[in-house]
């Protein structure tokens, strides 16, 4: 991209915000298309390989078959995404996108990208999880897991054992937690070093629960242990939603007879086998962005960008440099708080096209991050919904200003009810049969058995854990709703959204016109905050909410006298919209921004597009400390081992690595491997001798290797 002003350096890729109507278009129909890099077709001299990228987000899956040679789309299709029944929408990707007998054999990879992970922490469906630590002298607050156990057990730092493991204690503990939760995660202070007592623990959980069980120390090598702890229960709390999720993608490439590998697409922006993340789901978490933030970069050929990418829960923003996403410093950052987990700087915003509307203050708007199911699409789904039935039901019972009044409930079309650990219960069974005959009022619901059958925390808490199961769905106002009242957007009910947003100003007591530019104008002040936010680099990140955020994006919006903003933001690099929603949601974006933006032609499946271009990624490393009398101890998370100086030891710790890496390249199947080497040396060899500290840590060795699958 050029200065601002100026003409970008690929207008062929610069379009319209007026073609997302033709790139939405994607849903109802399966789409050929043409080369994303201006291939020869001459130049084939024997049948093309072929690979399927997929991407599972929270309001669409959409799917690309891709010729791996000339890296072009040769078909692409978007379905949306049936929660509760992932196998529904995952089948109809691949019957719409028609793979022939000869395409399934010159399939080389399928691979897989999803929000499912992310969506589920940023609308708090994870699944309960107890927290099994040995803390050793790390005090832990009381409040860092709702459901948590210390241990006494304890491995030292050298790897020396301090208290044994006491299978007495364990059950004691954890005893009292065993029916609140689904799965158990367990970590140790030292376990890094030495995860023996973290295997002995969860053999005792298992041998006694029966449920799954996830050690920290096979997630990460980080020694951050509380960061580690963390990782590790929420990984147990993601094993249902992945689990379920892939084995519905394996049934299905069953189906097909499709028999090559299967692989994922991490939150570092690498490849996974399946395999890998059926043990440790907490590496999906920001697939889908990973996965985007490649697709954007490839779709418009720039090694510089920035990709914002739009979905159904949230919007992701990261930056590409040297054609490829950077790390974040200390692991992934989810909901506030670093997870010992690696992944690619993005940051996640609570706006999607699926957002749930709330009211803010006297007269102000906004979307949060509560994913509902549109009223545009809800007549899709549920054939009884009617506008107009719910405008008579409330004709005597309008309250002013009440939005959620307007809000719905209904059963999960693609769920048994039965499906889940915990089965039916009094409270499930009454729901059922109230929504059987179709969707209803949630405070009208409330009313009908709220009372009549008591659950656990209230009406609210047990429709909210009906939610979160996806037994049943919410039905409420959302951009989607808004975009196709105006008929921005094309596949959906616009007379269902005209009619619902016309309810909705009638219970704020406005004019529907208004009532639509105010929602305009909080849209464009979330999404200003957005751009903003990401572009000043906050550390820690302002509150999207917060004073500091919402006065920046007021100057930013605001024309001064010349004009112009009164403040400008300047990105240095193309600003790269992508997701089928993106370029109506940011179609009012801050005026000095809006110069550097480009919609890539296929960017509503950009995910699909970089999960398919993506590569693998293996990583080892070692640290070397000093020994008391003299030379250094190498740890690489396979023993530790001395050596006479650090120069040894650092010389053995990249062959070392490099063989591990290379037979892992060769198993995988890799093509031209490439090794990179990083070394941090923290103090010099002539000072360390004299120094008695065991955790004095004097250098630091990475070794990275890349290659595409074969």
């Amino acid at each position: 991209m050029g200065e601002p002003g100026t003409a970008p350096a690929t207008p062929e890729r610069r379009v319209s915000h007026r073609s997302f109507g033709n790139s939405f278009s994607a849903p109802c129909s399966v789409v050929e298309v043409g080369s994303l890099r201006g291939s020869d077709p001459t130049m084939t001299t024997e049948p093309a390989a072929l690979g399927i990228g997929l991407d599972t987000g929270g309001t669409f899956t959409d799917i690309v078959l891709f010729d791996l040679g000339s890296q072009r789309i040769v078909r692409k299709f978007k379905t949306p995404t049936t929660h509760g029944n992932y196998a529904v929408c995952i089948a109809e990707a691949f019957r719409q996108i028609g793979l022939t007998a000869p395409e399934a054999g010159r399939l080389r990879r399928v691979v897989l990208s999803t929000t499912l992970a992310t969506n589920a922490v940023a609308e708090e469906k994870v699944h309960p999880t107890g927290l099994v630590i040995e803390p050793g002298d790390i005090r832990v607050p009381p409040d860092f897991h709702p459901h948590l156990a210390l241990l006494r057990s304890q491995i030292s730092f050298d790897c020396q054992e301090v208290v044994p493991v006491s299978p007495e204690e364990v059950l004691r503990m954890t005893a009292p937690l065993a029916g609140r939760v689904e799965s158990f995660a367990v970590s140790g202070y030292a376990a890094t070093r030495d995860p023996v007592h973290e295997e002995r623990i969860a053999q005792i959980l298992e041998g006694e629960y029966g449920k799954p069980v996830v050690l920290g120390s096979h997630l990460t090598h980080r020694l951050n242990f509380l960061e580690r702890a963390r990782a590790a229960a929420l990984n147990a709390g993601l094993l249902p939603v992945i689990l379920e999720w892939l084995r519905a993608i394996q049934s299905i490439l069953g189906d097909h007879e499709i028999q090559c590998p299967l692989y994922l697409v991490k939150s570092d922006g690498s490849l996974m086998e399946a395999r890998e993340a059926l043990q440790m789901p907490v590496h999906t978490l920001f697939s889908g962005p990973a996965a985007s933030l490649h697709g954007g970069s490839h779709l418009t050929g720039s090694e510089e960008a920035i990709v914002i990418d739009v979905g159904g829960t949230t919007t992701d923003v990261g930056r590409v440099r040297n054609g490829r996403g950077t790390l974040r410093e200390g692991g992934v950052r989810i909901e506030g708080r670093s997870l010992a987990v690696d992944g690619l700087d993005l940051a996640t915003f609570g706006l999607g096209g699926d957002s749930r509307l709330r009211r803010v203050g006297s007269g102000g708007f906004r979307f949060e991050n509560r994913r509902v199911l549109p009223f545009c699409r809800a007549g899709a789904h549920y054939p009884q919904f009617s506008p107009a039935a719910l405008e008579r039901e409330l004709t005597d019972r309008w309250h002013f200003g009440d939005l959620e009044l307007l809000e719905l409930l209904a059963l999960d079309p693609h769920r048994d009810l039965a499906d889940g650990p915990k089965g039916r219960d009094p409270f499930q069974e009454a729901l059922a049969r109230e929504l059987s005959g179709g969707p209803l009022r949630e405070r009208d619901l409330a009313e009908r058995i709220g009372a009549a059958v008591p659950a656990p925390g209230g009406f609210p808490v047990a429709a909210g854990e009906a939610v979160r199961r996806r037994v049943a769905v919410r039905i409420g106002f959302t951009p989607t709703d808004l975009f196709c009242a105006e008929g921005r957007i094309p596949g959906f009910s616009q007379e269902h959204a005209q009619a619902m947003l016309e309810l909705y100003a009638r219970m704020l007591d406005l004019a529907p016109e208004r009532f639509a530019e105010l929602l305009w104008e909080a849209i464009r002040r979330q999404t200003a905050s957005i751009l903003i936010g990401f572009l000043a680099g906050f550390d820690p990140a302002a509150m999207p909410e917060g004073r500091v955020l919402d006065r920046l994006s007021e100057l930013a919006l605001e024309d001064g006298a010349s004009g112009r903003p009164r403040l400008e933001f300047s990105p240095g690099c193309g600003l790269v919209l992508v997701g089928a929603a993106a370029p109506v949601m940011f179609a009012h974006a801050p005026r000095g921004l809006k110069e550097w933006i480009a919609v890539p032609e296929h960017g509503d499946v950009a995910n699909a597009v970089g999960a398919i271009a993506s590569r693998f990624m293996l990583r080892e490393s070692a640290t070397l400390e000093p020994l008391r009398y003299g030379g250094v101890e190498l740890f690489d998370h396979h023993g530790k081992r001395p050596y006479p100086s650090l120069e040894e030891g650092m010389q053995a710790a990249k062959a070392q690595m490099e063989v591990r890496l290379r037979e892992r390249a060769a198993e995988l199947g890799l093509e031209q491997p490439a090794i990179e080497f990083v070394e941090e040396v923290i103090e010099d060899y002539a000072d360390f001798s004299r120094r008695t500290r065991k955790e004095l840590v004097l250098a630091r060795v990475e070794a990275v290797l890349t290659g595409l699958p074969g």
